[in-house]
């Protein structure tokens, strides 16, 4: 038996499902408490139970793709614009889902938070495993228990999508970074039809080319035929699985802008418009919430901080692969988002920034690291209370 433990504690994973098991048990406990404050409301009866504190906002959209599938006609306005329906939401989960229902049997509410959370620790598996390639393993274990703590990581074990678009975004991270470029489809092609985000991908692809391109000017050994081959090849590949799902959306709806239209849906109340307009969403958001020149300076003062972060020492640090891929996913985020109180649950597939914190902060004293994490706790706990916990009207979903 000991000599069993030894072996299980001398494999390569189990520091972080320890560090990823710590961090859950907080978050359980903080949604426990907040679930004992919350009243009465459109999905649960006042002070619910866990698992039924775990599915509410978006939880019922993919629900409902578990239950009956996708519209096959778009339900519209009488203008003809789209409303909220289920094509907004991809089916990875919720079929994968329906799957093991129909082998075990368990219910829904049970079967995708229990589903969420062990992608959840997938996913720590593999980011701990990328992060240990271009940092010492402590540095590693320290930036994976803020990515735990992050304020919008108790989605993560909620009945939504993140957790399985997370470890396969980890999974694709680690293999573009070991230069296994056509292996990396394998999670992209899965990431195509459960989170957006694929395009960001592609875009971090075409960036990591041109980087590698540029240095080997003088050295064309460094950036092989081969290489530039599997590299190009996977780039394309994964811009047109970026794409995939709005096809599966027209073919089955007949109309060309399903899948957009539908997205625009969400925020046809803020924008006043379904008309998609790059980069606009976030001059409408930052004049929405300090109407003129204030929402402008901190647009651009928050543009500039994200400029600044992506030549930071400690990013840099993370190597090409990770960097390329926060810059890329920032733009992304620039050209289709539209900022608002679910930023926070965005912004989790950039867990590189927080990595880039962990590396910056790994030589911190105990009372500073202590103080980081106890700041990371209440900013979750207040995430949960603000964006998670229910009180009509609600304008701050998760």
């Amino acid at each position: 038996m000991t000599s069993r433990l030894q072996s299980l504690k001398s494999r390569w994973w189990w520091p972080p499902v320890l560090i990823w098991a710590a961090t859950r048990a907080l978050t359980t406990a903080l949604f426990a408490i907040v679930a004992y404050l919350q009243g009465a409301n459109y999905w649960t009866p006042a002070h619910p139970g866990y698992f039924d504190f775990l599915n509410i906002w978006d939880v019922e959209w993919y629900h409902r793709i578990f239950d009956h599938g996708y519209p096959s006609v778009l339900p519209t306005n009488p203008d003809g614009s789209a409303q909220q329906n289920e094509w907004a939401f991809m089916p990875a989960f919720p079929f994968l889902v329906r799957a093991i229902n129909a082998v075990t049997g368990i219910d829904w509410k049970y079967l995708a938070p229990i589903l969420a959370t062990i992608f959840g620790f997938i996913a720590a598996a593999l980011i701990y495993r990328l992060l240990a390639r271009v940092m010492p393993k402590p540095a590693a274990l320290w930036s994976l228990t803020l990515m735990g703590l992050w304020c919008a990581s108790p989605v993560l074990q909620a009945g939504y999508a993140e957790s399985m678009g997370l470890a396969l975004l980890a999974g694709a991270l680690l293999l573009i970074h070991d230069r296994k470029y056509l292996l990396a489809l394998a999670p992209i092609a899965l990431m195509a039809f459960t989170r957006p985000g694929v395009l960001a991908i592609a875009l971090a692809m075409a960036m990591i080319f041109a980087d590698r391109l540029w240095r080997s000017r003088n050295s064309p050994a460094d950036f092989a035929i081969d290489e530039k081959v599997r590299l190009f090849v996977a780039g394309v590949v994964t811009a047109l699985l970026g794409l995939a799902w709005s096809l599966v959306a027209w073919l089955a709806t007949g109309r060309t802008d399903a899948y957009i239209s539908t997205e625009l849906a969400w925020r046809a109340g803020y924008t006043g418009t379904q008309h998609f307009v790059p980069f606009q969403s976030w001059l409408i958001s930052a004049n929405w919430y300090f109407p003129g020149l204030p929402g402008l300076a901190i647009l651009l003062l928050l543009v500039g901080l994200v400029i600044w972060s992506v030549f930071a020492k400690s990013v840099i640090s993370l190597g090409l692969t990770m960097r390329t891929w926060i810059g890329a996913y920032w733009i992304y985020l620039f050209v289709f988002f539209y900022p608002q109180s679910s930023t926070f649950r965005i912004l989790i597939p950039v867990f590189p920034m927080l990595a880039a914190l962990g590396l910056s902060t790994q030589k911190a004293s105990r009372l500073a690291k202590f103080g980081i994490l106890a700041s990371f706790t209440v900013l979750q706990l207040c995430w949960l209370l603000t964006c998670w916990m229910y009180t009509a009207p609600d304008f701050s979903p998760p």
